[in-house]
């Protein structure tokens, strides 16, 4: 099964992190414009960007301030049962995230190197979101 990891560092409070990771305003402010969260652990974070991948992630585990994890149920094929974490410590005056996704089955070379590419991209978009307040999320056209 594949994995991918980042690790990144972002010149933000934790709590600031947190906030970007669960709630509708600061996930539609890094990742994608569509989006509605419930920000309660078994409630559901709907992505919306366009054509087949809409991925729907149910709140498996909130640690407040430090942790979200999510589990996809719903949406692209290649991502369903794939588990995604976001671990958050102190680090320094700011933040250290540390992501991962478990995908639940083998992926082809390409496909894997797309998803891990892409996630570094909003990555990126996260850690400036959190810094000054505007990031680089998906909008649809």
């Amino acid at each position: 099964m594949n994995k991918i990891v980042h690790t990144l560092d972002i010149a933000a409070e934790r709590s600031a992190v947190y906030q970007a990771l669960i709630t509708t305003e600061g996930l539609s402010g890094w990742w994608a414009a569509g989006v509605q969260a419930e920000e309660e652990p078994g409630g559901k974070v709907d992505f919306r960007f366009r054509g087949e991948f809409n991925p729907v992630m149910e709140i498996t585990h909130l640690e407040v301030g430090r942790g979200v994890h999510w589990k996809c149920i719903d949406g692209h094929e290649t991502w369903r049962d794939a588990t995604f974490g976001f671990r958050l410590r102190e680090y320094g005056s700011g933040t250290r995230l540390v992501f991962t996704q478990q995908f639940s089955g083998d992926l082809e070379d390409e496909i894997f190197g797309i998803y891990n590419y892409n996630w570094g991209y909003y990555l990126e978009s996260l850690r400036v979101y959190c810094e000054t307040g505007t990031g680089k999320p998906f909008r649809p056209k």
